[in-house]
């Protein structure tokens, strides 16, 4: 009732009494049995029931529940007594997006896994993470906070039990809800940065999705720092807006039937490889200021300096016309003022004075 009422008041209160019901019965019950939670099919049963395609909360060919959309029709006819027309049965309740009813469902999800963490299994905790991510997408929920998304991820993230191995599935599924840039940079930002394993996961998914942006080749993803930051230099040299926009040039070409590209069509590949630049500077910004360092990491930072100075901020050209080179420009001189920072407060050790300042390659 909470998930599909329009009232929005009703919902919230709806809310509140459901929450409180669940409080008193984990509070005052002597019983060893937990308090309800729902089932990974009934969430999806209620999102779907909002109209939410079975395919939009499941996206993934390889990481699907043990049920499936016929599985939720029948749930909800054999709920309703049956009353309802097969095409019925089908048909949203809501018209548009109801986004009240999605935070509600949202923040009852949280207080569940806050009060039953054992209550989902890791492969069901992946598949609720994976449809809040590929729900977060939604054009009308970006225009919200989503705090209560970060809350209930926290949670959701603190009860995978075998994090360590779930860390790079999790990453590589993620990395598949979208192909735009803008949207994988949102993905990436909604994950929380102020527990530990939010920032691991955040930093291993920006590498994933730098790699995939870049057009690599995929390979494990490093859990040490000093491995990622070794991993983001090779991925930094190959950031140059200029090589980036040949190889647009190139794969536009090889489009068009005569094999040539006019002035603005060149124009506008050249934003898309700036556009593209920026994308990959915020997210070699996620991988490499997330967490603090150790001295003998310090090195690695001045080849990432080199790195930026030479291969990014020397190939770009202002031009009071291009705004859009001129912001590119400074994100690098944000990242590397950040970066001189780090460097500063990595105190070397009087052994490791002599590895300081190893040429750039």
């Amino acid at each position: 009732m909470m998930s599909v009422h329009t009232d929005c008041i009703v919902s919230v209160q709806i809310l509140s009494t459901l929450m409180e019901i669940t409080i008193r019965n984990d509070t005052f019950s002597d019983s060893p049995v937990w308090p309800w939670i729902p089932s990974l099919s009934d969430i999806a049963a209620v999102f779907f029931n909002m109209g939410i395609d079975f395919r939009s909360l499941f996206p993934l060919e390889n990481l699907q529940p043990d049920f499936n959309e016929d599985n939720l029709v029948s749930e909800t006819q054999m709920t309703l007594g049956g009353e309802r027309s097969e095409d019925s049965s089908c048909k949203p309740i809501f018209s548009t997006l109801p986004e009240t009813n999605i935070l509600n469902v949202v923040k009852f999800l949280g207080l569940c896994t806050s009060i039953h963490p054992e209550g989902y299994q890791d492969r069901e905790i992946m598949l609720l993470i994976l449809m809040l991510f590929k729900m977060s997408l939604e054009k009308q929920l970006k225009q919200i906070p989503l705090v209560d998304f970060q809350s209930l991820l926290i949670n959701l993230m603190k009860n995978i039990r075998d994090w360590n191995t779930k860390v790079p599935e999790l990453c590589l599924a993620i990395n598949e809800l979208s192909n735009h840039p803008h949207n994988l940079l949102w993905l990436v930002q909604l994950v929380p940065n102020w527990t530990s394993r939010g920032r691991q996961l955040r930093q291993c998914l920006s590498l994933v999705i730098i790699s995939k942006l870049l057009d690599e080749k995929r390979e494990d993803i490093p859990n040490a720092s000093n491995l990622q930051i070794s991993v983001l230099h090779r991925y930094l040299v190959q950031m140059k807006p200029s090589d980036l926009l040949k190889k647009m040039v190139l794969k536009k070409r090889a489009e068009q039937p005569n094999g040539t590209i006019d002035d603005s069509l060149h124009l506008e590949l050249e934003k898309q490889a700036y556009y593209l630049t920026y994308i990959l500077l915020h997210l070699v910004g996620e991988v490499s200021c997330s967490h603090s360092f150790s001295s003998g990491q310090r090195k690695h930072f001045v080849h990432l300096c080199g790195a930026l100075e030479k291969h990014v901020k020397c190939d770009i050209r202002e031009d009071a016309r291009l705004f859009y080179r001129t912001k590119v420009k400074d994100l690098v001189a944000r990242i590397h003022g950040k970066w001189q920072e780090i460097i500063q407060n990595c105190r070397p050790t009087q052994g490791q004075l002599h590895d300081f300042w190893v040429p750039d390659s």
